[in-house]
């Protein structure tokens, strides 16, 4: 979405009218503040299976995707949270050699502190005026979509740059917050074999997948209900946000475990070229939405939107494909653990 309009400097309550509104909301409680967590919970859990290579092959190999991902921040895409968590990432293969109950002890005291601090950001909001809305910046509306849908090219470079140390790298206490606890939380998932628990009780597995999924949701109606309430959409985002993530990692792992193999062969090519593919994503992205491109930023609908979000993930899928079978090289060649395998 933040292709698409300036998700970051608005209120969408107020932003969106009508059927928009009503798609926003659709679409937000399934996917806001979910998405975040479900990716820092895969990247603990994928880091966990480099355990037996040397953590500073891990950390060079997490560097050099870092390096990569500033360069598509600055070029393509400002508001990109890749970069914070492959940070945490950094930070947490420090712990990949420890014993897990001080993994899981570091996850627990960060969450904690997740607890406390959003938790008392609520509280005191709470006691503000009950009209706690967030309202628009119409000035940074008609900055953003005047520079996004502009045919400046090194303008759209400057405010990447702006935005990413603006809204991303200013945010670095929050990522301790926010993201590391749920790379931990994947260590330890990985740890427990979360995976072979799956196949052994696959009833109970879906239960709590669908439990944790149904408790997001349901807190994320609370922000719907309120229009947007400051209190309402911080309580959504950093507490229903990761029950969803959770839940949605949970499922993702039922499906790799139960979906047809030819199925499971085209995500696992992409997922191998996910690096290369996520760069390409914002790329393609960036041709259709800003102005140097087709310029599509701040004219289509939500749903067209999602259209062709859906539609360039499909080809990717597909490219991902061909790369594997022809054995194109990729920036997945420069891994430093995958040279050392």
């Amino acid at each position: 979405m933040r292709f698409s309009v300036p998700l970051d400097v608005i209120n969408p309550y107020e932003y969106f009218h009508g059927s928009e509104r009503t798609n926003y909301q659709i679409m937000n409680m399934f996917i806001g503040g979910a998405v975040v967590p479900l990716i820092a919970i895969a990247a603990g859990y994928l880091l966990m299976t480099f355990r037996t290579h040397r953590p500073a092959d891990v950390i060079l190999t997490l560097v050099v995707m870092l390096f990569f991902i500033l360069i598509s921040t600055v070029f393509f895409f400002g508001f990109d949270v890749l970069p914070g968590i492959i940070i945490m990432s950094i930070i947490a293969a420090l712990f990949l050699r420890l014993d897990w109950k001080i993994i899981l002890a570091s996850f627990g005291f960060l969450f904690a502190l997740h607890l406390l601090f959003n938790g008392l950001i609520i509280l005191w909001s709470g006691f503000g005026s009950p009209g706690d809305i967030i309202y628009s910046s119409i000035q940074q509306v008609n900055r953003f979509s005047s520079v996004f849908g502009g045919s400046d090219y090194f303008a759209i470079i400057g405010l990447n740059i702006e935005v990413f140390m603006t809204y991303q790298l200013g945010s670095w206490f929050m990522w301790t917050l926010t993201i590391l606890p749920w790379i931990f939380l994947g260590m330890v998932l990985h740890h427990f074999d979360i995976g072979r628990l799956i196949q052994d009780n696959t009833g109970m597995m879906i239960a709590v997948a669908a439990a944790l999924i149904t408790g997001g949701i349901m807190i994320k109606i609370i922000e719907i209900l309120s229009l947007g309430s400051f209190a309402a959409t911080t309580f959504a985002v950093y507490f229903g946000g990761p029950l969803l993530g959770a839940g949605y990692f949970m499922a993702l792992l039922l499906a790799g475990l139960y979906l047809p193999g030819k199925v499971r062969a085209l995500f696992a090519a992409a997922g191998e070229k996910g690096l290369t593919l996520y760069i390409v994503f914002n790329f393609v992205m960036v041709v259709l939405f800003y102005g140097p491109g087709f310029g599509l930023f701040g004219e289509v609908s939500i749903m067209t939107t999602v259209l062709i979000v859906l539609a360039v993930y499909a080809a990717l899928l597909v490219l991902g494909v061909i790369l594997k079978r022809y054995e194109i090289k990729t920036l997945e060649q420069l891994s430093v653990v995958n040279i050392k395998k």
